[in-house]
């Protein structure tokens, strides 16, 4: 039995919930389910499911092509919020995979939570027929990021001249707060991709669970590394594993959304 989207989305809500209770039966999870948080493999009913996690802005994409949802937002720990995504596979009407990214980086000069308490209401916009891609084209815009980002080379991917991007909910392009951060400067789209080459990212693990037409979203998790710098040590060395959700008009990148956690450098995703 496939799933629409509205049919994805409301599982999403609903394993959520069942998550935030530790309801393992009303989740409507396969017998073989493999479960991760952030890229560790865990047995159903561990992590998240007994840490009695809140969940606020939630803004959920599906793709019923692939049969998945992918959502971002934030979760509730002990009553403190931090970053956080979820992927979800549906198949024959049960989860069968679930993927979380936990970020335990929700407040300072690349991470702003709160902001992630007010989903942007641009990805939920439906963009006109005539200013759609197809699902090659969103993959190719959303793959054309990641691989400026390796190539640390701005002039790969087609960044609308409105793009701008956020990481853990802070606005990191076109603000003054990345000229009192470790880089020093303020950024464009790809400026921020061009200052990257000395770390010598290496972007890898690419997959694009979600690819919506009429919204213009493609969403897709990543393992990105960053090798450390000896005279310009970077806060964010090691691997960067994260969920990117991009709107695309026009076969532009119009906003670029990243959830992410830092592991050890060479950490596996998991999948």
């Amino acid at each position: 039995m496939s799933l629409n989207r509205a049919m994805l989305i409301d599982r999403m809500e609903a394993y959520l919930a069942a998550v935030a209770i530790g309801d393992l039966v009303s989740a409507g999870l396969a017998p073989g389910l493999r479960y991760s948080e952030n890229g560790t493999q865990l047995p159903p009913g561990a992590g998240l499911w007994h840490q009695a996690p809140g969940f606020k802005g939630i803004q959920t994409f599906a793709d019923e092509e692939t049969g998945q949802a992918v959502c971002m937002g934030v979760v509730l720990l002990n009553g403190r919020p931090r970053p956080f995504a979820q992927r979800i596979h549906v198949r024959d009407g049960v989860v069968h995979e679930a993927e979380a990214i936990i970020s335990s980086d929700p407040k300072g000069h690349f991470a702003d939570v709160e902001q992630l308490l007010k989903p942007d209401i641009l990805y939920s916009a439906v963009v006109p027929p005539h200013r759609r891609v197809d699902r090659d084209g969103l993959r190719d815009a959303a793959d054309r990021y990641w691989e400026g980002l390796q190539q640390s080379d701005g002039l790969i991917p087609r960044f609308n001249y409105r793009c701008d991007k956020y990481d853990n909910g802070a606005k990191t392009t076109n603000t003054l707060r990345t000229l009192l951060s470790p880089d020093g400067k303020v950024h464009t789209c790809a400026s921020a991709l061009n200052d990257t080459r000395a770390a010598r990212p290496r972007s890898r693990d690419r997959r694009y669970p979600v690819l919506d037409t009429e919204l213009g979203v493609a969403c897709s998790f990543v393992v990105v590394d960053f090798h450390p710098i000896a005279d310009h040590p970077r806060p964010d060395a090691g691997s960067m594993y994260m969920l990117g959700v991009f709107k695309v008009v026009d076969g532009e990148l119009r906003i670029i959304d990243e959830i992410r956690e830092i592991l050890p450098l060479g950490s596996p995703c998991g999948w």
